[in-house]
């Protein structure tokens, strides 16, 4: 079985074995996306845009359809390893409404990420993006709580919704060699529904009962993060993830109520790499959280709450040390990019166009 795979415009395929073993990236492909062989499901990834003349119109056209990649897809349509395939794999809604919309074609089957927000988007892209479900064979999130939304506000058929567990690169992700910073909390995070503000307040009320606790926080948002109480970095970490997250007693992520899983993926990578972790309670992260296992759960906005889970973990190493094992345990067993694919798999066989 073949699988024609469409990702966004700035990810290539192409390059990523060569980024993956310098070191720079996790996994051969993005996401994980060519483990898909172990499980039946052969693919090839449409290639990215070559030239600037062809390249400057594609980012016209996104930004007037707000994201949608129609020149993309249409520059795909008539390659003949995707008319060939037996479905059409779409990472996210960019490329899966285009992909869907176009006359003729396999099957696609397509995730959500983002558009169950619909308070930005303008009418023609809410019309566009419903007709387009509608016309998928199946469509996945990597979060629980869409599921409800997409079934009741956006009447995607309950048939067509599944839920696809995220999962990370456990190779590339993991424990590092060396000694645990026992003062130090580490955060990352740019998307909209983080609440930094919470955490820095959390961080600092830890820091006036145990004067040694410092937070380095890696975001591009705008936050006032006091020097004395930490290290602000900006940009991509890149190959230093696993430092980042290796070297900290608690990692730690305060996110505002969402169903988009906020967090998740600085979560499990916190986890590959042996740390235990302080989180926000969201209807996205169902599934994803032990609370007590492998981590602490608290509820949103609540900065004593929140305080209170990163001092304890800071106050008792072993207990930290202990979560961190156990959370490095199930994601083995449960979060890795090989499950994820045994699971889009799954849904991929049920709807590939019969040969």
């Amino acid at each position: 079985m073949r699988a024609w795979v469409e990702l966004i415009h700035y990810l290539d395929a192409a390059k990523w074995p060569e980024r993956n073993a310098t070191g720079e990236v996790p996994n051969v492909t993005p996401f994980g996306i060519d483990e898909l062989s172990r499980h039946g499901v052969d693919v090839a990834f449409r290639k990215v845009l070559k030239g600037r003349i062809p390249n400057a119109i594609a980012r016209r056209v996104r930004d007037r359809a707000e994201g949608l990649e129609w020149v993309e897809a249409i520059a795909s349509q008539n390659n003949p390893l995707r008319r060939s395939a037996d479905v059409v794999l779409c990472w996210d809604e960019y490329t899966g409404i285009p992909a869907a919309s176009l006359p003729g074609g396999p099957p696609v089957v397509s995730g959500v990420q983002l558009l169950t927000d619909p308070e930005a988007r303008t009418p023609q892209f809410l019309n566009r993006a419903r007709k387009a479900l509608g016309r998928m064979e199946a469509v996945f999130v990597q979060a629980q709580g869409m599921i409800p939304v997409l079934r009741d506000e956006w009447n995607v058929s309950e048939r067509k919704l599944r839920f696809v567990p995220f999962g990370i690169d456990a190779d590339w992700f993991r424990p590092i060699d060396g000694d645990v910073d026992r003062d130090l909390v580490a955060s990352v995070g740019d998307d909209a529904h983080r609440d930094h503000e919470t955490l820095i307040k959390a961080v600092a009320d830890v820091r006036r009962r145990m004067p040694g606790t410092r937070l380095e926080l890696a975001t591009q948002l705008d936050v006032d993060l006091p020097g004395e109480l930490g290290v602000l970095h900006r940009g991509h970490l890149g190959r230093k993830r696993r430092q980042f997250y290796g070297q900290a007693n608690v990692v730690a992520v305060a996110t505002k109520p969402n169903i988009h899983g906020s967090g998740m993926s600085v979560i499990l990578e916190a986890m590959a790499c042996g740390r235990p972790y302080v989180v926000t309670a969201s209807a996205g992260l169902e599934g994803y959280l032990k609370h007590g296992h492998d981590g602490l759960v608290v509820p949103p906005g609540d900065v004593d709450m929140f305080a209170s889970a990163v001092g304890a973990l800071m106050a008792d190493p072993e207990r930290a040390d202990a979560m961190g094992k156990a959370g490095r345990a199930r994601l083995e067993r449960e979060l890795t990019t090989d499950v994820q694919a045994q699971h889009l798999a799954e849904v991929i066989k049920e709807v590939a166009r019969p040969r």
